[in-house]
């Protein structure tokens, strides 16, 4: 009776592992169809699941390498190898996909922004009403953002090609490393959400004190936490959530920050207009991006400190959630 209980108990442990590396095939497997589409025909989705792919599985890779215990020395070198493929090809997409957010993001400012047109007050027909500077300038960009992307998603399709090849070794290598490390090697597999928990400890102690110059980096951190807890077996995960909201909201000032950049290397000062409107988004989520970023970091920070063991710290014992929690504190 011993002896089963100790066998499925050896096989209950095995599950989480069996089922995150099911999870990290599956995801190599978009990522690889999503390749395939954006060479042939550079389709705005597939150049988003490109660069969501290369980091999802970025995210996979590091966080095993960190959980391997001694089974990681095995798994260094294809890791990385991957790694480096992945990162070219997540370069190449980046500015497509940038370009298609900014494009997509004016078309639903210009969408609020636009006057109304149509009948005169009393049924009338009236002529349509002129447009405002601010909307002649948003087509002009508009133009100016769909003729880079076209320029670039060329340059983009040439790139991966020459990468499919590359990427195909690196993970073929990688998985057949995973076979040959001795079950006994690996370490015990945590829960996701408590691995994803530390990473964004650790981002969170790395930038304790959020401003305009490390948000984005923040945001980059956090998401990579999110796709970390995203790849457990455990099921909803109220962790991925609540780092996606923080993505979310810094993400959206991030947009508006790089539309005003290209507003400006587009038109120049011949969009004033513009660029004083862009200029109040870009503040309006700055602040919002905080508010949302703030909240969400002291109640996650709180989880993790909650899920240690306290008979497991040294009296007085400060740990970097602690550092994080006080700052977050602070800038509250």
């Amino acid at each position: 009776m011993v002896a089963k209980r100790s066998v499925r108990k050896q096989q209950d442990s095995s599950r989480p592992a069996e089922d995150r590396l099911a999870h990290l095939l599956a995801v190599a497997d978009a990522f690889n169809a999503a390749v395939a589409q954006a060479v042939e025909d550079a389709d705005p989705e597939a150049v988003h699941r490109v660069r969501t792919g290369s980091r999802r599985l970025q995210a996979m890779l590091e966080a095993m390498l960190r959980e391997a215990g001694p089974a990681a020395h095995a798994l260094e070198l294809p890791a990385r190898a991957w790694l480096r493929e992945l990162k070219q090809v997540r370069r190449a997409a980046g500015a497509v996909r940038d370009l298609d957010v900014q494009r997509k993001l004016l078309e639903n400012w210009v969408g609020k922004q636009a006057p109304a047109q149509g009948a005169a007050p009393g049924g009338s027909e009236a002529s349509p009403v002129p447009m405002a500077a601010e909307m002649k300038q948003a087509e002009m960009l508009d133009a100016w953002l769909k003729g880079e992307r076209k320029h670039l998603a060329h340059g983009m399709q040439k790139q991966i090609r020459k990468r499919q090849q590359g990427l195909a070794k690196g993970q073929g290598e990688f998985f057949t490393a995973l076979t040959r490390v001795p079950l006994g090697r690996a370490r015990a597999v945590r829960p996701a959400d408590a691995v994803a928990l530390e990473d964004f400890v650790r981002a969170a102690d790395a930038m304790p004190l959020l401003h305009t110059e490390n948000l984005h980096d923040f945001r980059k951190a956090t998401k990579k936490a999110r796709y970390v807890a995203e790849a457990g077996a455990e099921g909803d995960s109220s962790v991925a959530k609540a780092l996606k909201r923080v993505q979310d909201a810094i993400g959206e000032w991030h947009d508006w920050l790089c539309l005003g950049d290209e507003a400006k290397a587009a038109l120049g000062q011949d969009a004033a207009e513009l660029t004083a409107a862009f200029r109040d988004e870009i503040e309006r989520h700055f602040r919002a991006a905080m508010k949302t970023t703030q909240s969400i970091r002291g109640q996650l920070l709180g989880e993790w400190m909650a899920a240690k063991s306290p008979d497991k710290r040294p009296p007085g014992a400060v740990t970097p959630g602690d550092r994080s929690i006080a700052s977050s504190q602070r800038s509250a």
